[in-house]
């Protein structure tokens, strides 16, 4: 005796749509159930029960599998793609959907994506081995790109609303902590000294991307929606600026050199962030121009302060799309584990130590956070531009929203230490 691995579809399992897993009202009791000739114990020769059924490849968490789907056709009925959305099942087409993915599966390779940076690829692979049946050579990346962006639109609150979608920035998480005027701070507050915005500015040279073969078949979701730059923006500011090779008047720093590398393959030679000094939030790319209001002083930490800061004035007022709000002052500082690497003139200028307001931070919290992109920096180096965009902005708001829901918590590990070494003392 031995046993045989043998499918739903195979028994004759029918998934009707539309009526809570009743078949089609529309159908006639011989379009339903076949002829009553052909049929053996409840199944028809051909193995369903069903002349209008349509075989839809479904990806679950516990594999891949094969059903015969029965679509409504009542009068009025919505199309197959929003039949199986009603039944949580998300179709890889509009049109003539032949596979669809439950929302489980979905939802599991995002988080595997997020936490492990597990790629789509390997997340199949590991589906098709659960169910050792063979599976299309063509990924589908797509579809959970569409997933993933409908559920920040929904999360953000523009899931329903059709007539005003997101502007630029709307996708992302800004710092809960951070001052902001009528939020977390009254608006008439008066001490100036005692408010001030601090971000910290670096860039990482692992997080490339490559040239694209073509460019014009890219589709992009959420352009400048979250925390990247929107493209057309920043090609345009491309344009207009002027190519300069500065040489450091400091030490001779990395950060500067790596900026002045000619690599023609590579859109990308990298990616430049901000983020909060204190908490440690990435920041939407105008970051200085967000809960602006009554906050003039930036406090702005960058590993090269010294010499960013020379020319930044001039290049805000001499290029496209570089803007500031009135009476904006930049303080630009060095971080502090950087700082011994400077000239000993740029002590006693660019120190944290020294500068009023600053707070007790080491301007070095951003290095802390290129870790997790430095693990998907290989996989999305050759991605197409626009997925590309949105992998960054997806592990942006993973890092973000982890802080949000952690912040002030007496369980996370750094305070359970502090709590357990005063109980020793």
């Amino acid at each position: 005796m031995c046993f045989q691995d043998i499918t739903l579809a195979e028994q004759g399992f029918i998934w009707y749509l539309g009526h809570g897993g009743e078949p089609c009202p529309s159908y006639g009791a011989s379009e339903i159930y076949g002829h009553q000739d052909e049929r053996v114990d409840g199944v028809t020769e051909a193995g369903s029960l069903h002349q209008d059924t349509t075989p839809v490849t479904v990806v679950h968490s516990s594999g891949v599998f094969t059903h015969n789907v029965s679509w409504c056709r009542c009068l009025g009925s919505n199309s197959q793609h929003l039949q199986l959305l009603r039944a949580g099942l998300f179709p890889a087409s509009s049109t003539r959907p032949s596979t669809a993915f439950t929302f489980e599966v979905l939802d599991h390779f995002l988080i595997d994506a997020l936490e492990c940076k597990t790629l789509s690829r390997s997340f199949f692979k590991k589906l098709t081995g659960l169910t050792n049946n063979a599976f299309p050579d063509t990924v589908p990346y797509l579809v959970s790109r569409l997933w993933h962006d409908l559920k920040n639109r929904k999360w953000f609150g523009f899931g329903h609303d059709t007539e005003s979608g997101p502007g630029p920035g709307d996708l992302a998480l800004f710092c809960p902590s951070c001052p902001q005027p009528g939020i977390n701070m009254p608006l008439d507050w008066k001490q100036k000294w005692l408010v001030m915005k601090r971000f910290v500015v670096d860039g990482n040279f692992t997080t490339q991307h490559m040239n694209m073969r073509q460019p014009e078949l890219d589709i992009f979701l959420s352009d400048g929606l979250g925390y990247m730059v929107a493209e057309g923006e920043y090609q345009a500011h491309l344009a207009s600026a002027t190519e300069s090779r500065e040489k450091s008047t400091c030490s001779n720093h990395r950060a500067v050199n790596a900026a002045n590398t000619n690599r023609s393959n590579l859109r990308a030679t990298g990616v430049g962030a901000t983020a909060c000094a204190r908490h440690g939030y990435y920041s939407i790319c105008n970051a200085i121009k967000h809960a602006a209001e009554r906050i003039d002083d930036s406090l702005v930490i960058y590993d090269v302060g010294c010499q960013w800061s020379l020319h930044f004035a001039e290049h805000v007022n001499n290029y496209y799309g570089l803007t500031l709000p009135d009476n904006t002052e930049i303080v630009a500082v060095v971080g502090k584990f950087h700082l011994s690497a400077h000239k000993l003139a740029c002590f006693p200028r660019y120190s944290l130590n020294f500068i009023v307001g600053a707070g007790q931070v080491d301007g070095e919290i951003l290095e802390t956070l290129w870790a997790p992109f430095n693990k998907i920096s290989p996989t999305a180096c050759s991605m197409s531009q626009a997925h590309h965009q949105e992998i960054l902005d997806d592990h942006m708001w993973n890092s973000n929203w982890k802080k949000l829901v952690q912040i002030g918590d007496p369980n996370d590990g750094r305070n359970s230490a502090k709590i357990n070494q005063d109980r020793i003392c």
